[in-house]
């Protein structure tokens, strides 16, 4: 599962480093094998009035907050089964 988070200054100054540690923290509690995951920054997405924006495997997710990070988790690996 490819997870990128906007680092753009819109989502910033919206709570990008709080989402990205709440997946960092996510993905230091996934049991081994389950899910092999990836998280990395990326640029504006065109979404800035929408921030905080998260890709995950390709899918554009709008608003995220750290809240949503464990949902988005579970979204994704159940789709990827």
């Amino acid at each position: 599962m490819k997870i990128q988070v906007c680092v753009g200054s819109s989502c910033h100054l919206k709570g990008a480093p709080a989402v990205i540690a709440a997946f960092q923290e996510a993905m230091k509690n996934e049991p081994s094998g389950k899910n092999i995951l990836e998280l990395g920054g990326c640029y504006c997405q065109d979404h800035c009035q929408n921030g905080v924006v998260v890709r995950i495997d390709g899918r554009l997710y709008t608003n995220v907050t750290p809240e949503m990070v464990a949902p988005l988790l579970e979204e994704g690996a159940e789709s990827d089964e």
